[in-house]
């Protein structure tokens, strides 16, 4: 505990937004019966080894104790020591499938219908969720641009955005990769090049 309280004292010498008296009295308080607490905590266990070493000298009579060694004392503090190590192991397990719940990936199938739309799309990047994209129902000028917002922020986002059929994009973050093999996709009845920069004939 005191680790943990030089801790707070460090952090609580940086942080300087909105202190009060109120709050600095309110923390006196808590580290004083924090301490008062600890004291008797300690008090107490030095009264129950007292108290379990009188018990051991009766039992063993008047025969003076030429060594501090205690076998019992140290069998006590290995089985805590395992005990504790054992209540320790489910939570580094525990913490292991947070871990494969938080990797798992989902992936949003999004029909934009207008250019707002595409803040949702990008939003759903930064929380690190795939995004399939098609743009059937929008129309062409307003794809063109929902796009072009969208493949600039996959870019400052580290993402990738590709192709994956006629009017649809895959739209992945940073840590997902996707191979896709080269096909060739038909031609419909919309255009769906896209190219920002070049004017259509």
């Amino acid at each position: 505990m005191a680790l943990k309280d030089r801790f707070d004292k460090i952090i609580s010498y940086f942080d300087t937004d909105d202190v009060s008296e109120n709050e600095v009295h309110e923390v006196q308080e808590r580290t004083s019966v924090q301490r008062d607490s600890r004291a008797a905590t300690a008090q107490e266990a030095s009264q129950r080894s007292h108290m379990t070493n009188s018990a051991e000298e009766e039992m063993i009579g008047s025969r003076p104790r030429t060594s501090t060694y205690n076998p019992n004392r140290q069998e006590r503090q290995r089985v805590q020591r395992d005990n504790s190590y054992q209540q320790a192991t489910p939570r580094i397990q525990n913490k292991d499938s947070v871990r494969q719940q938080r990797e798992q990936v989902t992936i949003a199938l999004k029909y934009p219908r207008k250019y707002e739309d595409a803040q949702e799309i990008v939003d759903l990047l930064i929380v690190n969720e795939c995004v399939l994209i098609d743009f059937q129902y929008m129309l062409d000028a307003q794809a063109r641009r929902c796009l072009d917002y969208i493949d600039g922020a996959s870019r400052v986002l580290y993402g990738s955005l590709q192709k994956v059929g006629s009017s649809m994009f895959l739209l992945t973050p940073a840590n997902v990769m996707v191979d896709i093999e080269e096909m060739n996709i038909p031609k419909t009845g919309q255009e769906t090049s896209f190219d920002f920069d070049m004017k259509r004939r």
